[in-house]
């Protein structure tokens, strides 16, 4: 019924400024995500109201990464077999369930299993409703600015985190110290969240149901199985762009930090796409590795998968992905934590705000200038990334060495946002450049998701070095306590960091072409 009373609206404004409401509702829907890094807004009132130890705050982490993480493959096939829309309703139901759980746990004090549950089924809300925004947006703006449609999405997220601590500092302050007043304050804030996310998730349903209806009248998938679109499935079927804006080299004709324009309807436009595609494409290293013996019978995509899978230089690449995105998480995630143990318990807010400001500016300058530093200065990505990942191991190592007093804490959070971002929007594009775009998101989301085992091995860690030192070695102020944990976690980065530092010239060597 919808569907038919859309067509004159498509008839009179075109297909493309029915794609682009499609993708500001997309876009609009991923600000309220920010909640995606403020897990440490949840850690404080769990320790105080419900008198939950560090081990089990780590362990509630853990369970939320794991519906992060086991959901993303599942969000996938779904968004792929059955429709994008059908994340958006499943992340409705999801966060309908995970919030109210949590109240109820709140208000009866149950079992704290209860609220592993409940994290898990908020975590698996959290990248099906993320998929839902981004894997719209680029299917709507896509076909015209690729760049744009896939960053903007994942900038808004972190620039939501900054609007929604502010909003928290503003209206969400307890009345005094007492237990009861912190509870009402917590329940508040978590029907704020609830509200926002139920509200973004119809918009993120419109958004959807928008682009498939607007498909529907724009392409007949009945004349031909070979129609324009299909050179732009890419954008659907890689749906483990994950965290991020995905920053993939641009072509040295293109205006530099600006998006790139296909108009579908140009056919010299389909001609260079595919030209770009096969610049990407990793023939190159299907080529160096003949003696692997792929089956023949093997469809293109299962070779350059199983490629990738035996390819021994994949893995030094994998386990730095899987070390960066779970130290830098579990360090976000355990911030409050952290500060408690700097004395520094009175300035979460201040140093939430530090941290998404700096994640926003990162993700900025990298999608707008990574193009010309590189081409201009002949620096690859994968030498920036390294680079990042090196500093960042370096500064966790500096947290566990540095006398408490000489910390200058803000430094060290400005340098893990940075690795933070710069993995979600310069790894993808590696990985791009070295394999190629058509299987990015099979070897995306296998590195991405391996990052589950870091972040649970720290916050394991982390869970332990607390319980034997930070518990009696409070107040003794020489350096942090949980020394062990941040000393391997930097030594892990900074190793990782130099072999593939060490190995850039091969992986360059694999690519058509500089990155």
């Amino acid at each position: 019924m919808f569907r038919n009373q859309l067509k004159p609206f498509y008839k009179k404004y075109g297909a493309f400024n029915i794609y682009l409401l499609a993708f500001l509702l997309s876009v609009t829907s991923c600000l309220s995500l920010g909640i995606l890094t403020l897990f440490s807004i949840f850690a404080d009132p769990l320790q105080k109201i419900l008198n939950y130890s560090q081990s089990t705050i780590n362990t509630t982490i853990i369970f939320q990464v794991l519906g992060l993480n086991l959901f993303t493959p599942l969000s996938g096939y779904i968004a792929d077999a059955k429709g994008i829309w059908i994340l958006s309703i499943i992340s409705l139901f999801g966060y309908f369930i995970s919030f109210n759980l949590i109240i109820l746990i709140i208000r009866n004090n149950l079992n704290h299993k209860f609220i592993y549950l409940s994290f898990f089924l908020m975590g698996c809300s959290h990248i099906s409703f993320l998929f839902s925004c981004l894997l719209n947006s680029a299917k709507s703006l896509g076909r015209y600015y690729r760049t744009l449609s896939i960053s903007t999405p994942n900038m808004m997220v972190a620039f939501s985190a900054y609007i929604q601590i502010q909003i928290l500092a503003t209206y969400f302050i307890p009345i005094d110290d007492s237990l009861n007043s912190i509870k009402e304050n917590f329940i508040n804030i978590l029907y704020f969240f609830l509200l926002i996310l139920m509200i973004s998730c119809l918009f993120s349903f419109f958004g959807c149901k928008l682009t498939d209806w607007t498909e529907y009248y724009e392409f007949d998938y009945e004349e031909s199985q070979t129609t324009v679109f299909e050179d732009f499935l890419s954008f659907e079927t890689s749906p483990l762009l994950r965290g991020a804006a995905t920053v993939l080299r641009s072509p040295q004709t293109s205006i530099i930090g600006s998006p790139r324009s296909w108009y579908v309807d140009e056919e010299s436009s389909i001609i260079n796409l595919e030209d770009e595609l096969s610049m990407l494409s990793s023939s190159t290293h299907l080529n160096s590795n003949s003696n692997l013996n792929l089956n023949s019978n093997l469809s293109p995509y299962k070779q350059k998968v199983n490629s990738f899978l035996f390819d021994p230089l994949m893995y030094p690449l994998m386990f730095s992905c899987l070390i960066s995105i779970g130290s830098t998480e579990f360090f976000i995630a355990n911030l409050n934590a952290i500060l408690n143990n700097l004395n520094l318990s009175k300035k979460l807010d201040e140093n939430l705000q530090l941290l998404s400001i700096s994640s926003t500016v990162t993700r900025c300058i990298i999608m707008l200038f990574t193009d010309w530093f590189c081409t201009k200065f002949k620096i690859s990505r994968i030498t920036i990334f390294t680079i990042c990942v090196i500093i960042c191991g370096i500064s966790h190592i500096y947290l566990s060495s540095i006398p408490i007093n000489s910390i200058n804490f803000s430094i060290v959070i400005i340098i893990n946002s940075i690795l933070n971002s710069s993995v979600f929007t310069l790894f993808p594009a590696i990985l791009a450049s070295i394999y190629g775009i058509e299987i990015l998101g099979t070897t995306w989301g296998i590195c991405s998701s391996s990052s589950i085992f870091g972040n649970m091995f720290l916050n394991l860690m982390y869970s332990m070095d607390f319980s034997s030192n930070c518990v009696t070695n409070l107040s003794k102020d020489l350096v942090i306590c949980s020394t062990l944990t941040f000393f391997t976690s930097g030594s892990i980065l900074v190793f990782f960091g130099i072999i593939v530092f060490w190995l850039r010239k091969k992986y360059l060597n694999r690519a058509n072409s500089f990155f």
